[in-house]
């Protein structure tokens, strides 16, 4: 956290893409997709930012099977934020 102020998601997504301590990367997966969340229902994000978001939940869902060693699950194509 910077401040007073809650991260961005970008900023937990880019710390998180160069996370290399397993724990603390599992903590930020979490954070990350707690923030685009709650960006998402804000009902604020511009439309380029909803596809960014799209974008970085597929990233982290590969994250947490590929480096965290979950299992694998199929993303929908109509799946939207």
């Amino acid at each position: 956290m910077q401040g007073s102020y809650p991260m961005s998601w970008k900023d937990l997504y880019l710390q998180t893409l160069l996370e290399s301590d397993e724990e603390k990367l599992t903590e930020l997966v979490h954070a990350t997709e707690q923030a685009i969340v709650l960006r998402a229902v804000s009902g604020s994000a511009s439309q380029e930012e909803r596809s960014e978001m799209t974008v970085a939940k597929e990233s982290l869902l590969s994250i947490k099977t590929r480096r965290l060693g979950w299992p694998s699950i199929a993303l929908r194509e109509d799946a939207s934020i």
